[in-house]
């Protein structure tokens, strides 16, 4: 009897830890604005992607560490990555070429100066040719 109840006990324990971390790394109240330029890249063109991201009062979050992936809606593209630079005031800015035309999906990841994990992602069109 005394050890069920101790079972129960260490149960109800883990699961707690396990909601507890879940909701510290979750970054759920953060809000990301994406820029891209030129508006609608075009192929062997290098597009400036800039994001800013901000807490639920509208401050910008500094200190993130950050990786940028491209993926390509065809099959078996290779997912084409990019180096994120802090510009400071929750600006951030990476520089992709984009090897085809068609749909990409941008996709942010990476780790807050607070140390909760993020993953936000945007859809960007690439032109054959440049206008």
């Amino acid at each position: 009897m005394a050890s069920e109840a101790l079972s129960g006990r260490v149960i109800a324990a883990l699961a707690l830890c396990c909601c507890l971390g879940a909701c510290q790394a979750s970054a759920r109240d953060v809000g990301i604005t994406w820029t891209i330029e030129p508006v609608r890249p075009a192929v062997a063109t290098v597009a400036t992607v800039r994001f800013t991201l901000q807490n639920h009062r509208g401050e910008g979050l500094r200190g993130a560490r950050l990786q940028l992936a491209a993926h390509m809606s065809h099959p078996g593209m290779t997912p084409i990555g990019a180096r994120v630079i802090d510009r400071g005031s929750g600006t951030y800015e990476s520089r992709l070429e984009l090897s085809m035309a068609g749909s990409w999906t941008l996709v942010v990841t990476g780790e807050l100066a607070d140390g909760r994990r993020i993953t936000r992602q945007t859809e960007v069109a690439v032109d054959a040719v440049t206008h």
